[in-house]
């Protein structure tokens, strides 16, 4: 008798979730999501780690939370793939970089490995790009929220007072700024490139459609009303990619 796979630390199994997932930082995210869904059914909540699945237009899909960082997404789209998900899409935030702008959605067309996770799955010189298909379809989809759309190449690392930011040291944060717009970076966060290169590892799709929600240069945040209804925009993009044909 074969033993039913369950993942680690989502504690799912391969009937519980679709073959398509979302991946998001923030628990809450889910289950904003679940809203979106019909007949969703939260699976775990342990260590945060927040999984659900549900329908959405007869396509069956499972949203689970990561927290922050590339340590964790990783683990969490290693165990997705375990238990049979064929597509992950990244759907989270970033700061702002060179002119993109608060409240934009921003694709990643690839990501620099500025964080040490992914090292372990393939080498550095192996490129972080995301699933060509999927990416064009979390564009399309973004496009069609109304909202303004960025693509381009994100900065992944893992020192987000570090690496990311330098708030306490205005010298140091503007030559964060300067690289950034020299390398036409769109925007910085955790863990996209870290995301791409597992999903590549374990031969599965990967995209990331994110939110730009804090501005690299100065700090300002998108919030209230405007980020809910931007997050909203954000899952809906994100399922409506997913549906896509």
């Amino acid at each position: 008798m074969t033993a039913t796979r369950e993942a680690w630390y989502i504690h799912c199994t391969p009937d519980q979730v679709g073959e398509d997932a979302i991946i998001v930082g923030d628990r809450g995210r889910v289950l904003l999501a679940t809203e979106l869904l019909e007949d969703a059914v939260l699976l775990n909540e342990d260590r945060g780690l927040t999984t659900a699945t549900g329908t959405y237009k007869g396509r069956r899909i499972t949203i689970s939370a990561f927290g922050m960082g590339a340590p964790i997404a990783a683990v969490v789209v290693e165990e997705l793939s375990y238990i049979g998900v064929k597509r992950v899409l990244r759907l989270g935030t970033v700061m702002t970089a060179s002119d993109t702008q608060l409240g934009s959605l921003v694709v990643a067309h690839g990501a620099t490995r500025g964080e040490g996770t992914s090292a372990g799955y393939l080498p550095l010189e192996y490129p972080a790009v995301p699933d060509f298909d999927l990416t064009a379809k979390a564009e399309q989809a973004a496009r069609a929220t109304g909202r303004t759309v960025v693509t381009g190449i994100y900065e992944s690392a893992d020192g987000f007072y570090t690496e990311l930011m330098r708030r306490d040291n205005p010298a140091g944060q503007a030559e964060l700024v300067e690289r950034r717009r020299a390398q036409h970076i769109v925007g910085t966060d955790m863990e996209t490139s870290a995301v791409f290169v597992v999903a590549r590892a374990r031969g599965i799709a990967a995209a990331s459609l994110c939110l730009a929600s804090v501005a690299g240069d100065n700090f300002a945040k998108l919030d209230g009303e405007d980020r809910r209804q931007a997050e909203l925009d954000l899952l809906q993009a994100g399922l409506e990619a997913l549906v896509a044909e």
